[in-house]
């Protein structure tokens, strides 16, 4: 992989006085969030010293419903029928959603496979072809470094995809690039289910899948970065059918020529996760951030707990001066946004968010201990937002803030719990903390865990934060 060595010359720089901001280098803010350049700073930018940096993951549509995903010798096939003349024996997988003609050709399959090959897909697909591994809706299977989870596909106006098939749509993890290719079906509930998809080929053409209007209408279930019509060039569908697509999406969208390649550096300035802190790790005084690249510096002496989280590890503070500090990752002024996290315990009065200098953006009211959240509400003449709800009783909980653009919500397990009319945000500025309030005072420090932390710079739905809790 090709190595990069700028951040010598951001530690020279800041070795002679200048200063750095995390996620904007030329900024004249300090990468802790304290205005002052130390060895924290330093700390931060020597974990990225000659760090690795992955190459960009490649997504071909090779016609109708045939993708080819590659990331340098990872390759990934779904579906290969289409374009095929020149194909050579180079796949690391090939993916199978179900047995129709237009998606299963055992020539095709061959003509890609190379003697490593694995192919996957539903059971009929697998007892035909004589070899291969099944793969259930809601499984998932790593292999070489790539991760693949296998969603429903069926129809639910027709008997012609039936979901006791269990025939597939698929969705494949590689480079930290998250695509859905799912197959043929109708909108269906398991797609709002889905997060954090970079890349979704949905079938647009109208026979025997969604038509236009269908997909597109999908694409609001779970907000992919960008959604591409596919299932279609032929006598199933038009190049009117995927432009109407296009036209209609709530995400992003593009129709595709056949064989074309776009590279995740197409796409990845489309993503609405801007932080994402899954606090798997079990030792360092970092915390990464696996979306926005906003590292985190731990304060105090927390215990990591690899496996004892909601969702993997996760971060347990003692309420004695623990906490995590990023740099400003969201400006809430600036419009809809989304935060979620896991927690366990807390007490009244403790804080789940906070900005360095600003309000507490999450926070257990110190009288109710209900969840709250001040943020909206100072110096604009209303008032915080108190929810009915307490979260501090031992368990697991998803607790979330969001703002739309007009009224403030607040969620637990992805349940409304409390809602007020806000026209703007105030405009916080500095470090984003979790576990302490604004002024580090001590009757703030959150006791308890934290796991799973999310920034989105749009309003999510209860349902999108429900999914957040699936593992």
């Amino acid at each position: 992989m090709r190595k990069t060595t700028t951040l010598k010359v951001l530690l020279i720089v800041l070795s002679v006085g200048g200063t750095c901001d995390a996620a904007t280098p030329s900024s004249d803010a300090d990468l802790n969030g304290d205005q002052v350049v130390d060895w924290r700073d330093f700390q931060i930018l020597a974990s990225y010293w000659l760090h690795d940096f992955s190459p960009p993951v490649h997504v071909k549509w090779m016609g109708h419903a045939s993708v080819k995903i590659w990331i340098e010798e990872l390759i990934v096939y779904v579906d290969p029928i289409e374009s095929l003349q020149d194909a050579v024996p180079d796949a690391t997988l090939v993916l199978i959603t179900h047995s129709h003609g237009d998606h299963l050709s055992t020539a095709a399959i061959n003509r890609v496979s190379g003697p490593n090959t694995v192919l996957l897909g539903p059971p009929d697909v697998i007892a035909g072809q004589g070899r291969g591994q099944t793969l259930a809706p809601g499984g998932s299977v790593e292999i070489e470094g790539v991760k693949v989870t296998g969603v429903a596909a069926y129809n639910t106006a027709s008997a012609f995809h039936p979901r006791a098939n269990n025939w597939l749509g698929y969705i494949i993890e590689m480079g930290g690039v998250r695509i859905y290719c799912a197959g043929d079906t109708d909108a269906i509930p398991e797609m709002r289910t889905l997060v954090d998809i970079d890349v979704a080929f949905l079938p647009a053409g109208g026979t025997f899948t969604m038509n236009a209007q269908q997909a597109a209408e999908a694409t609001g279930f779970f907000g992919p970065s960008l959604a591409i019509p596919y299932h279609w060039n032929s006598n199933l569908g038009t190049i009117v059918a995927a432009r109407q697509f296009a036209s209609l999406a709530v995400s992003d969208a593009k129709v595709m020529e056949i064989g074309e390649t776009l590279l995740s550096s197409d796409w990845l300035g489309h993503s609405d996760l801007v932080g994402h802190w899954p606090l798997d790790q079990s030792r360092g005084v970092l915390a990464y951030d696996y979306a926005g690249g906003m590292t985190g510096m731990i304060e105090g002496d927390p215990l990591w707990q690899p496996q004892g989280g909601q969702i993997g590890g996760a971060l347990e503070l003692d309420g004695a001066g623990n906490y995590l500090q990023t740099g400003k990752v969201l400006v809430p002024s600036d419009g809809p946004f989304t935060v979620s996290v896991w927690v366990r315990g807390g007490a009244p009065g403790q804080v789940i968010l906070s900005s360095a200098r600003g309000p507490s953006w999450l926070l257990l009211d110190p009288e109710t201990g209900a969840l709250r959240t001040d943020l909206g509400s100072a110096g604009r003449g209303g008032s915080p937002l108190v929810s009915d709800t307490t979260v501090s009783d031992g368990a697991w909980r998803q607790v979330a803030l969001v703002w739309d653009g007009s009224t403030r919500f607040l969620y637990v397990d992805g349940v409304e719990a409390g809602r007020r009319s806000a026209s703007q945000m105030d405009r916080v500025t500095g470090a984003q903390r979790f576990g302490a309030g604004p002024r580090l005072d001590s009757a703030q420090f959150w006791q308890g865990s934290m796991d799973d932390l999310r920034m989105y710079d749009r309003a999510l739905s209860a349902e999108e934060l429900a999914a957040l809790g699936v593992d």
